[in-house]
């Protein structure tokens, strides 16, 4: 297994942690406190509005609390985000010589032949 994909591994391992923890946030404190949670994992949270008054505010705040207590959101963003810190390292010690460093083609090329 290359380092790109334990540390993608062990990023997706706190998936469930995240997802309970925005779950239990939900229920006490709501849905502002939670998309703030996010924020501080340096996840983006889902989109919504906190203030709008339509039905379709009001799905996409149901939608973004059903997301953050995802465990599968959850693991999709943190392997994400690992995938991009681990780029932004070889980067900066100059193992960069093209677009993308050897491991990360290769980690996508094997990805993306699984899923064919």
């Amino acid at each position: 297994m290359s380092e790109l994909e334990l540390k993608i591994d062990e990023a997706e391992s706190c998936a469930e942690l995240h997802a309970l923890k925005c779950s239990e946030i939900l229920e006490a404190d709501g849905l502002p406190e939670a998309l703030e949670y996010c924020r501080e994992q340096g996840i983006e949270p889902p989109q919504c509005s906190l203030t709008a008054q339509s039905m379709n505010a009001d799905n996409l705040r149901v939608k973004a609390a059903r997301m953050l207590s995802e465990e599968k959101w959850w693991k999709r963003r943190l392997g994400n985000q690992a995938g991009r810190k681990f780029e932004h390292e070889k980067i900066l010690a100059g193992e960069v010589t093209s677009f993308i460093s050897e491991e990360s083609l290769e980690f996508h090329n094997r990805k993306r032949r699984k899923c064919r």
